[in-house]
């Protein structure tokens, strides 16, 4: 780990501290109701990963450490764990998966939902 890297490790993990201890001792200050605070590692830009096969393997690796087994899904590679409704998770999405995406939200502006609503 590079000296930016722990630098950023632990800039990361004092801001966390200090966000517990400030809701801690602000109870008016609302938090999220539904769903998990994500810290989220997205091995393709937060590793020193330079292929998608390396960011791949980073998820597996990262799973190991967390103690639990990679998701993969649609070209989705998610590991994670959860500390009550905070969950930190490592993400891969592939290229193919996000250039289906991009293909599937090309069709946007040729659907009109009104039309469809209306018959």
């Amino acid at each position: 780990m590079s000296p930016a890297q722990r630098h950023h490790r632990r800039e990361l993990i004092s801001g966390l501290r200090a966000l517990a201890v400030f809701l801690d001792s602000h109870p008016q200050v609302p938090v999220p109701r539904y769903g998990p605070v994500r810290v989220s590692v997205h091995t393709n830009y937060d590793t020193d990963a330079s292929t998608e096969a390396e960011a791949i393997n980073e998820v597996g690796r990262i799973a190991t450490l967390l103690g639990t087994t990679p998701i993969t899904e649609n070209g989705h590679h998610v590991a994670g764990i959860a500390f009550s409704s905070v969950r930190y998770e490592a993400i891969l999405v592939t290229q193919a998966a996000m250039e289906r995406r991009a293909a599937r939200n090309s069709y946007r502006d040729v659907i009109a939902l009104d039309e469809i609503e209306g018959a």
